[in-house]
């Protein structure tokens, strides 16, 4: 019975301790969306780009940061050339790319996307750009920056 005790505070001891290796890996990650839209809108002609930088700096060495697009009408007023990614290291600066592809003119009013309380008004685009940051034993860090679309004919 001594030995099984044993046994389980050990697992449970290198839990915590894996637990709490894996956290401070992510302190300090800093992801940010440089420049984005002012007062959360973005304005585009179609055919027009738009593209953003996240920059993510991190006081530990990552193995992969990533940035993604998530659009509420996917395919529809916008598109985004895939997604942006960068393999080790302590530092990287992303890219993702917006082009309007039609008006958003005849767009309903969307609510609770992608927060519960979110509501965006008529004519737009609800759009977000994802930011994740993957260290060793699997912690991940990620950021969510959200805004509108208008896409002008």
């Amino acid at each position: 019975m001594k030995k099984a005790f044993s046994t389980i505070g050990i697992v449970v001891a290198i839990a915590l301790l894996t637990c709490m290796a894996a956290s401070a890996a992510a302190d300090g990650t800093q992801i940010t969306l440089r420049h984005p839209p002012p007062n959360g809108l973005l304005e585009l002609e179609v055919g027009e780009s738009h593209t953003f930088e996240i920059q993510i700096k991190s006081g530990t060495p990552f193995i992969l940061a990533m940035v993604m697009p998530d659009v509420y009408y996917p395919g529809r007023a916008i598109i985004f050339r895939g997604n942006d990614i960068a393999h080790h290291g302590n530092t990287a600066t992303l890219h993702l790319t917006m082009t309007g592809k039609g008006s958003t003119a005849d767009f309903d009013a969307v609510c609770d996307w992608p927060e519960p309380d979110d509501c965006w008004p008529d004519g737009v685009v609800p759009v977000s750009i994802v930011a994740g940051v993957h260290y060793k034993n699997g912690v991940v860090v990620s950021e969510q920056f959200s805004f509108a679309v208008v896409v002008e004919p």
